[in-house]
C-alpha cells in the first residue's frame, strides 16, 4: 500500500486543481472511472412546464431551464418551499447525479461542495448538480426567522434534501432519456447532518454519502453557548486576543506535536494532548508572552466543553488541542456562534418554551437541560446508528472530521462511527460499507493550521463504482512557507507511520495498524455507543 500510495502522490500531483497564491492549496484530485456519456433528448427549454409535476409523493415546479456555461441551468422548487438549482450538462454527461449540502440553518442555495478541490470534478460535466435551500428562504445560514412554520422546521430537519433528490433525478431522467446510474450527497456541517439524515432515513436516494463534520445538532448549540459564556465577560468584551491565542497555540504545538512520534508542526490525535493553559499564566501582568487569569480560566474551559455542576459531560468533548486560533475572529462562538445557537434554540427547538425576551447568557448547562435539547431536537438529529437499510441498498459511506475543529469538535464524529460499529456488527462489518477518516490539523469543514485539502468525491465514485475501498486518500496542504506538504489520510482506526526521511513526502509515512481496537464512545448522555473510552 506504501509504494501504491506514494506512486499515486507521484501522477496526481500531475493533476493538481489550479490554485492561485491567494486560493485554497493545490491537491491531487483522483481519476474518476471511465464511463460513455449521454446526450440530452430534450432541448434545455422545454423543461419549463405550465403545470406541477411529481416525482413519487413529491410535487415540484420548474420555474426557468436556460443554456448557461455549457450546461442547462434549471431552477425550480418543491412543495412548500424548497427551491433547487439544477446543472446539467449539454455535453460530456456520464450518467452522475451530485447533490450538495447547505450548511448552518440553510435558507439559501449554494453552488460549491467541500474539500473544495473536489468541485474540479464538476467542471469537466461529467456529473448533473443540485443544490438546495434547505427547505425556506432565509437571510443566511444563520437565520430563523422562517422557523415560526412547523412544516419548514420538519422540511429543515430532513424532508427537503430527499425532495431535491427526487424532483432533480426525475428532471435529469426527462433531459437525458434514462435515470441517473449513480447518485452521491456531499455535505459538511449542516450538510453532513443532511447527509447522514439520507443515509438514516432515505437509504435508497444516494449510492454513495460523504458526509464531514457532523455531530448532534442541538447538543452543539450548547458548544457554541458554552464558549460565548466563556469567552466573554460580563460587560461583552472578547478575552482571548488574537496574541493570546496565538501564544496558545504555539505552546500547545510545542507540547503535543511529537505524541505521534514526529515534530511535524501538526498534531494527528489531540486526544492524546493533556496541555495545561496554567503553565503559560502570568497574574500580574497582560503580554504576548502570558495568559491573564480569565484568559486561562476560559481557555481550561473550552478544552473541557459542555459540563454539568455535576461534573456531566453535556457534549462529546471541547474545543481540540489546536484549535485556539479559531477562538476569535467573525467566525467565533463569541462573535456570530452565539446568536446562530440562540435562534436555532428559540426559533426551531424550544420556540414555545423560552422567555421572550431569552438570549444566548440565559442557558445553563444542567442534564435537564440537555435532555430537553435532545427530546425537542430529535427530528433535527442526525444520530441513529441503524444503517441497516442504507447497507442492504447497497450505499457507501464516508465520514470525516477535522480534527482541529472548534465548531464540532473531535470527538463527536469518534463517537457516533463507534456508534455504528456497535449497531451494525462491528469494525470490520462497519468498514466493508462506511469509513472514516480523520485530518490533523483541519478546521470545520475547511482550513485549518495545516490547512489540508482531499478529494474525497473521487474516493467515493471510486468505491461506488470501481468497488475501489478506500484505505487511504491523499491529501496536501500548502504550508505557510510555501512547501507543499503530502500526506497519506488512512481509514480508521489505521494510524500514520513515519518512516523516516522528508516529512512533507508520502512515501515518508506508511499505515500501521492500532495494537487494539479502539473504544471510541465518548462518555456523555447523548451518546449512543456501548464501547466507550476517554
Amino acid at each position: 500500500m506504501m509504494r501504491g500510495l506514494a506512486l499515486a502522490f507521484g501522477l496526481w500531483l500531475g493533476m493538481l486543481c489550479a490554485a492561485t497564491a491567494n486560493a485554497a492549496p493545490a491537491v491531487p484530485l483522483l481519476a474518476l472511472p471511465e464511463r460513455a456519456t449521454q446526450a440530452p433528448v430534450l432541448p434545455c427549454a422545454a423543461l419549463v412546464t405550465p403545470i406541477t409535476a411529481r416525482a413519487g409523493a413529491i410535487a415540484y415546479r420548474v420555474i426557468s431551464a436556460s443554456e448557461q456555461d455549457a450546461t442547462c441551468l434549471v431552477t425550480g422548487y418543491a412543495a412548500p418551499q424548497t427551491q433547487f438549482v439544477l446543472r446539467l450538462p449539454l455535453a460530456g454527461y456520464r450518467g452522475r447525479y451530485l447533490q450538495g449540502g447547505c450548511g448552518g440553518m440553510c435558507g439559501v442555495i449554494g453552488n460549491t461542495i467541500v474539500p473544495s478541490c473536489s468541485n474540479a470534478h464538476l467542471a469537466d460535466g461529467g456529473f448533473a448538480v443540485a443544490f438546495d435551500n434547505g427547505g425556506h428562504f432565509g437571510a443566511g445560514i444563520g437565520d430563523a426567522t422562517w422557523a415560526s412554520d412547523p412544516e419548514l422546521r420538519m422540511q429543515f430537519a430532513h424532508k427537503a434534501t430527499h425532495a431535491t433528490a427526487m424532483a432533480a433525478k426525475a428532471i435529469v431522467t426527462r433531459f437525458y432519456g434514462s435515470a441517473p446510474t449513480a447518485s452521491y450527497f456531499v455535505g459538511c456541517s449542516g450538510g453532513g447532518r443532511e447527509a447522514l439524515m439520507e443515509a438514516q432515513r432515505y437509504p435508497d436516494d444516494f449510492d454513495g454519502i460523504v458526509a464531514g463534520s457532523s455531530v448532534s445538532m442541538p447538543a452543539a448549540m450548547q458548544l457554541f453557548l458554552w464558549e460565548a459564556q466563556h469567552g466573554l465577560d460580563a460587560a461583552g468584551h472578547e478575552v482571548f486576543t488574537p496574541a493570546a491565542v496565538a501564544l496558545l497555540h504555539r505552546a500547545v504545538i510545542t507540547n503535543c506535536d511529537a505524541l505521534d512520534g514526529i515534530r511535524d508542526g501538526q498534531i494527528d490525535d489531540p486526544r492524546r494532548c493533556h496541555f495545561d493553559p496554567v503553565t503559560l499564566h502570568c497574574p500580574d501582568k497582560d503580554g504576548s508572552d502570558c495568559l491573564n487569569t480569565a484568559q486561562v480560566d476560559a481557555a481550561r474551559a473550552y478544552y473541557q466543553g459542555p459540563t454539568a455542576p455535576d461534573g456531566t459531560a453535556l457534549f462529546p468533548g471541547g474545543a481540540p488541542y489546536g484549535s485556539e486560533l479559531g477562538w476569535v475572529g467573525p467566525g467565533a462562538a463569541t462573535q456570530t456562534g452565539k446568536f446562530a445557537a440562540e435562534a436555532f434554540l428559540s426559533r426551531l427547538l424550544l420556540p414555545d418554551a423560552l422567555p421572550e425576551n431569552f438570549t444566548w447568557r440565559d442557558w445553563r448547562f444542567t442534564r435537564a437541560s440537555l435532555a430537553r435539547l435532545l427530546t425537542a431536537g430529535a427530528p433535527f438529529d442526525a444520530t441513529d446508528p441503524d444503517l441497516t437499510h442504507f447497507r442492504a441498498h447497497g450505499g457507501k459511506l464516508i465520514l470525516w472530521q477535522g480534527l482541529a475543529d472548534n465548531a464540532a469538535g473531535a470527538r463527536g464524529m469518534l463517537d457516533y462511527y463507534q456508534a455504528v460499529r456497535d449497531t451494525m456488527g462491528g469494525l470490520a462489518a462497519t468498514r466493508a460499507f462506511a469509513r472514516l477518516f480523520l485530518v490533523p490539523g483541519g478546521y470545520h469543514c475547511q482550513g485549518g493550521y495545516v490547512p489540508y485539502e482531499q478529494d474525497f468525491l473521487g474516493a467515493m465514485v471510486q468505491w461506488v463504482e470501481q468497488g475501489n475501498v478506500p484505505d487511504a486518500v491523499p491529501a496536501v496542504a500548502r504550508l505557510a512557507d510555501g512547501a507543499l506538504r503530502e500526506r497519506p489520510l488512512y481509514a480508521y482506526p489505521t494510524v500514520t507511520r513515519y518512516l523516516g526521511g522528508d516529512v512533507n513526502r508520502a512515501g515518508s509515512f506508511a499505515p500501521a495498524a492500532p495494537s487494539t481496537e479502539p473504544a471510541d464512545g465518548f462518555p456523555w448522555p447523548g451518546s449512543k455507543a456501548h464501547a466507550t473510552g476517554r
